[in-house]
């Protein structure tokens, strides 16, 4: 799949593609919604960190643990995502 603002293909599995538009996000946001981080500051192994009160923008839904269909996959200034 080529997809806008990419340089290159991406390889998807045919169970993550589809005709239709996929249902809301959780809460009612959209991708690109900006929203501000209202938890404890943490920083991860990774080097990223969020800080509170922090804006970051809403990039998918959550995909991992007990965040899965119930939170936002974020991205948050100067993370690597």
């Amino acid at each position: 799949m080529l997809f806008p603002g990419n340089k290159g293909h991406v390889d998807c599995y045919l169970p993550q593609l589809s005709r239709e538009k996929p249902p809301p996000l959780p809460g009612g946001h959209e991708l690109g919604d900006q929203l501000y981080y209202t938890g404890s500051s943490k920083s991860f192994e990774s080097g990223d960190k969020i800080v509170h009160g922090q804006k970051g923008e809403v990039v998918g839904p959550a995909t991992e643990g007990t965040h899965h269909g119930n939170g936002l996959n974020m991205l948050f200034p100067g993370n690597e995502g």
